[in-house]
């Protein structure tokens, strides 16, 4: 027959467990690959060239808009 275990005996148990599970986490997770990701870094995500951008995506408006520019006179 199985001893019975006191209240304290088995909080004992219950917190050895958790303990246990814990470090195993903590195991995993300094395991793991740590990946520091920036998008702006990638050239797919900016564009260094603000004309071609603007002529890209704007077209039409873009050079209506240049057009005006030395019209300060």
């Amino acid at each position: 027959m199985a001893k019975r275990l006191t209240p304290q005996e088995k909080f004992v148990r219950l917190l050895k467990n958790e303990s246990a599970k814990f470090m195993r986490k903590q195991e995993r997770q300094a395991r793991a690959k740590r990946v520091q990701y920036n998008g702006l870094t990638n050239d797919d995500f900016y564009y260094t060239d603000e004309s071609k951008y603007a002529e890209q995506y704007y077209g039409d408006r873009y050079r209506q808009t240049t057009g005006l520019d030395n019209d300060w006179g």
